[in-house]
């Protein structure tokens, strides 16, 4: 992996699979559901339950979109997550799609 200059190259855990990933998003979009329903439930101040609600949202909406994303990494053989590349074990890269290597 080659960095332009003044670019950190980040190296994730072992266990930043992409079916990992996927079941995570799923977790931490009914955990926004959750707050939500907390937020909807305690807090009193129409506006401030408005912001919670948009936030919320905006943030299940951005983790269900990478979750449909990797979804595709296995046909473009091109994993990232937040712009994080994510590497396929070699057992789970399809056969002849992705060259050794390339995901």
């Amino acid at each position: 992996m080659v960095y332009a200059p003044g670019v950190l190259g980040i190296v994730l855990p072992e266990w930043f699979s992409p079916d990992n990933l996927r079941t995570i998003a799923i977790v931490v979009v009914v955990a926004m559901a959750v707050a939500w329903f907390l937020v909807m439930r305690f807090v009193q101040k129409l506006i401030m339950k408005a912001v919670f609600t948009v936030v919320l949202a905006v943030i299940a909406f951005g983790v269900w979109n990478e979750r449909a994303n990797l979804g595709d990494c296995a046909k473009t053989c091109d994993c990232k997550v937040l712009g994080f590349e994510v590497h396929i074990p070699q057992a789970q890269l399809p056969l002849n799609r992705c060259p050794a290597g390339t995901a």
